[in-house]
């Protein structure tokens, strides 16, 4: 028989759940970011805005800005890569993509909601500024696949910086900024210690933020579900460094309304 504190116990439990299934969106889970679970030397473990965009208000008032959701910079920083190196950058969220979570499924819901575009960018300067070296558009995030982008050749060494990887979506209610950044140590050319000029002045596109416009990106067809993964040419692209510069594919899908009263609402923009 059920005690009152078992059967509220349990309540509890069913709505964590609940709230799990309705508000899963998606994140980066590898390389390991500031404020995951699975991240052993973050600053702040977030167990429930990881997935979340910035200013949706997870959490209570504004939620997660910018930059890197507002999570300080890992305790250590471990991971290292050379200047030329492939990431296979990886995705996951609060259901899926994680040690003891269900297998991913073609038909699982991964709140990826039609894709959009993906920006990788660098910052050496702890998040004042990033610059883009990377991107696919259509079809990122999937965490069915793994999406490779090549630090460029000419980068300097660095001991903390950071690897950046943002969205906007495609498809959803509200159009979204997705933010992940991990804290990395780069092996790279000796001297210098910015990013060269054809990065540094390709800052990542930012949207759907207080100040900033308001839209979707283009996406794919699928939805939630597993797409069809990333345009070989990207993925070819991005082999050699060469999806970098000033972006001459993306075409914002603007709203018909000029700003999302909802997300206005929550972040105390206007209150009518």
């Amino acid at each position: 028989m059920l005690t009152k504190t078992s059967s509220f116990c349990l309540l509890l439990l069913a709505l964590s759940i609940a709230h799990l299934n309705v508000d899963a969106h998606i994140s980066m889970i590898y390389p390991l970011p500031r404020g995951h679970p699975m991240n052993p030397n973050t600053g702040f473990v977030d167990y429930n805005c990881r997935d979340a965009p910035l200013y949706d208000g997870c959490g209570g008032g504004q939620g997660k800005t910018y930059p890197c959701g507002g999570y300080p910079p890992d305790r250590q920083v471990v991971q290292s890569f050379q200047a030329g190196e492939t990431i296979n950058v990886r995705f996951g969220n609060a259901q899926f993509g994680s040690p003891g979570q269900p297998p991913l499924q073609p038909t699982s819901n991964q709140a990826r909601h039609a894709g959009g575009l993906c920006e990788f960018a660098l910052s050496y300067d702890n998040g004042r500024t990033f610059g883009v070296f990377a991107r696919y558009h259509g079809s990122c995030p999937d965490m069915y696949y793994d999406w490779p982008v090549r630090l460029p050749d000419n980068i300097p060494s660095c001991e903390s910086c950071i690897f950046a990887w943002t969205w906007i979506n495609a498809a959803a209610t509200q159009a979204e900024f997705y933010m992940g950044c991990a804290d990395i140590k780069i092996v790279g050319k000796v001297g210098g210690s910015t990013l060269p000029p054809e990065i540094a002045n390709v800052a990542p596109r930012l949207a759907n933020m207080p100040g900033y416009p308001y839209y979707h990106a283009p996406g794919d067809q699928f939805g939630n579900t597993k797409s069809n993964g990333p345009n070989p040419s990207e993925v070819d692209a991005n082999s050699k460094s060469l999806t970098g510069g000033v972006d001459t594919v993306f075409q914002p899908m603007y709203s018909k309304r000029k700003r999302d009263r909802s997300l206005h609402r929550r972040l105390g923009v206007f209150s009518n």
